[in-house]
């Protein structure tokens, strides 16, 4: 049997709190940023496709297809013409980060690190802007269409990254998922609202943080 080492463990946990469709994406964002990160031509140019297909519906950018709807779970998958609540949230996911990595040399994506508590953070880090983060974020959590919530993220995104400021896209795609689903959306706001008041400027601990313990049913 093989032990786990003190740095694995953490990973390993927070890799158990994703919901399905997380869990398919935080080892291909893992990959893809490590490589842009090394400077990788490749990865360079997947996060420059995947910025074009921003504010675009999922599934309209056939050279993006792979790193987006390709990535969704075969059991997650549907056959009709418009896409799934899974196909726009990993869409959703990926476009995001792309606009977050763009041109920082630290990670954008920051395992257990929530979209409610990277706000929350960003909104503790500035008094003179705290109110216009908290009106957007807001907007974010009670958007009646996957259009409005990308529309009012990216905005956030874009203080996150000029903040230098990363989060966790794996599990943002669990919960714009939940977002879209009837049964889901109650629980994701619930989190977010927690996760984003109890944060502090210096915090580390995202322990009650839950938002993608659970897929929507």
């Amino acid at each position: 049997m093989t032990a786990t080492t003190s740095a694995e463990k953490p990973a390993r946990e927070q890799h158990q709190r994703l919901g399905t469709l997380g869990k398919a994406l935080d080892w291909r964002l893992d990959r893809l940023q490590r490589e842009y990160l090394k400077a990788a031509p490749a990865a360079r140019a997947d996060l420059a496709r995947l910025r074009r297909g921003v504010g675009k519906p999922a599934g309209s950018v056939p050279e993006i297809w792979e790193l987006t709807v390709g990535a969704v779970p075969e059991e997650l998958a549907r056959d009709d013409d418009d896409p799934s609540w899974a196909e726009q949230a990993v869409h959703a996911a990926m476009t995001l980060y792309a606009v977050h990595q763009q041109s920082l040399d630290i990670p954008a994506h920051v395992p257990g690190v929530s979209f409610g508590q990277a706000v929350g953070r960003l909104s503790a880090h500035d008094d003179r802007s705290k109110e216009a983060v908290t009106r957007r974020f807001m907007a974010v959590a009670t958007a009646e269409s996957i259009d409005e919530l990308l529309t009012h993220a990216r905005g956030l995104i874009t203080q996150l990254r000029a903040a230098r400021q990363g989060m966790d896209y794996a599990r943002f795609a669990d919960d714009v998922w939940g977002l879209l689903t009837p049964a889901g959306a109650q629980r994701v706001r619930l989190a977010w609202g927690r996760s984003f008041y109890r944060t502090k400027p210096s915090s580390s601990d995202d322990s009650t943080d839950e938002s993608a313990t659970n897929d929507p049913e």
